[in-house]
């Protein structure tokens, strides 16, 4: 049985004077004075993608102890990203991958029509297999309720992956969904100087979060 674990390791970013990032392209620790409190972002953030990562792994195959790590390219929020830590209630995440965007690192295993696209349920328009078909392209994860739990918070919500098709008993294209909870942590927000003048202009919160499904819940068996 194949169990695939997405780590989610996401900083967004709001805006307050400087409207370009100046650092270096990489995933960094926060940095800068601490703003106090339990951690406001609201819709007026921007989400700073080129400094966030949604990693994955699972195992290379059934009977291997060795595994498969990668990351996704294309991901992002809609709605935006809503955290208010003295009031969850007001809590939202809805955050998507776009699947043909996985990436592992081999061309010969990532590409169109190659073997970790179709595993992740991506089909194809076109027999050559180069024309993505974009309503097998993404998977969601949709909070309804966030709890604390530990040093952290638990997201619980429904992630949707895959498609259920004809004759399976469901309108065709209807997205396979499973009650799904995402653990993650408020690294803090910090108020940093990006441009070097000795004033802090840009406020970060930082978050990282886990959460791991078995694929074997997201296939179609009843499907021709």
């Amino acid at each position: 049985m194949y169990r695939i674990k997405a780590p989610l390791i996401l900083l967004l970013a709001g805006i307050l004077l400087v409207v370009r990032c100046k650092k270096e392209d990489s995933i960094t620790p926060v940095s800068g004075t601490p703003v106090a409190g339990s951690g406001l972002v609201d819709v007026s953030w921007s989400f700073d993608k080129p400094h966030s990562n949604v990693n994955w792994q699972s195992q290379y195959l059934d009977y291997s102890t060795g595994m498969l790590t990668g990351r996704f390219d294309n991901f992002n929020f809609s709605p935006k990203f809503v955290f208010d830590g003295a009031n969850l209630a007001n809590c939202r995440i809805n955050a998507w991958v776009q699947l043909s965007s996985v990436n592992s690192g081999e061309p010969q295993r990532d590409g169109p029509g190659r073997c970790l696209r179709s595993y992740l349920g991506v089909t194809y328009l076109d027999t050559n297999k180069t024309i993505t078909d974009p309503a097998s392209d993404t998977a969601w994860f949709r909070s309804s309720n966030i709890v604390r739990t530990g040093t952290g918070y638990a997201a619980i919500g429904t992630f949707y992956f895959n498609r259920y098709r004809a004759p399976s008993g469901y309108p065709d294209g209807t997205r396979i969904s499973q009650p799904a909870v995402l653990y993650f942590t408020y690294n803090g927000t910090t108020d940093f100087d990006t441009d070097g003048d000795g004033t802090n202009d840009k406020y970060r919160a930082s978050f990282s979060g886990r959460f791991s499904f078995l694929r074997s819940q997201f296939m179609d068996t009843n499907s021709t």
